[in-house]
């Protein structure tokens, strides 16, 4: 998966649109990666700046991840990070972020694997739009794929205004999963990568 920016920059196109849905990008999705793109990447890289001094930053897994989000999916994911971690470790465990953006073609291989893990086709995932990150519960270096912790943490996504937890959802439950809901439950993100 995408674990840096750097990885979702390869495909320059995508890059365009990621910055497009971010708002900071008005040219052509071209794949060219000119003044305009790079003046939007500079202003996207500001902002996410001046969300992790507000916030602080984590361990280095997280902070890769955070990294391929929207600057407005960082705001919020850091927010609730702040929390989930304090709560993760008075209960002896870490929290991490250990998926962001994917690229389609990253989607497509996910969507493809057996057992099922995702119902999200690329394009139909909010992973696609830079909007949406999964999260693992760690203690020490052990991972732990199951645990009564989502649940605990993915309440805490009520606490910030704009996140919804993949727990409650009914016909696919995501517990690992967060997302921005400005996006995810419109077809904004889909009509930026249309252009």
């Amino acid at each position: 998966m995408a674990d840096s920016l750097a990885e979702v920059q390869k495909d320059a196109r995508f890059w365009q649109r990621l910055l497009r849905l971010g708002g900071y990008y008005k040219g052509k999705t071209d794949g060219i990666i000119g003044s305009q793109s790079r003046a939007a990447a500079a202003a996207w890289e500001a902002d996410a700046e001046l969300y992790r001094t507000t916030f602080g930053t984590f361990d280095e897994r997280t902070e890769r991840n955070l990294a391929t989000l929207l600057p407005e999916t960082q705001r919020a994911a850091r927010q609730w990070l702040c929390r989930a971690k304090a709560a993760a470790e008075a209960a002896g465990y870490d929290v991490r972020i250990i998926c962001g953006t994917r690229t389609y073609a990253e989607q497509t291989a996910l969507y493809n694997k057996r057992p099922r893990v995702t119902k999200a086709a690329a394009g139909r995932s909010m992973h696609n739009f830079g909007i949406a990150w999964d999260i693992g519960i760690f203690q020490g270096k052990s991972y732990h794929g199951e645990h009564e912790l989502y649940t605990t943490l993915g309440k805490l996504a009520a606490e910030i205004p704009g996140i919804e937890w993949g727990g409650t959802w009914k016909s696919f439950v995501d517990r690992p999963h967060f997302q921005l809901t400005r996006f995810a439950n419109s077809t904004a993100a889909r009509k930026a990568f249309e252009v």
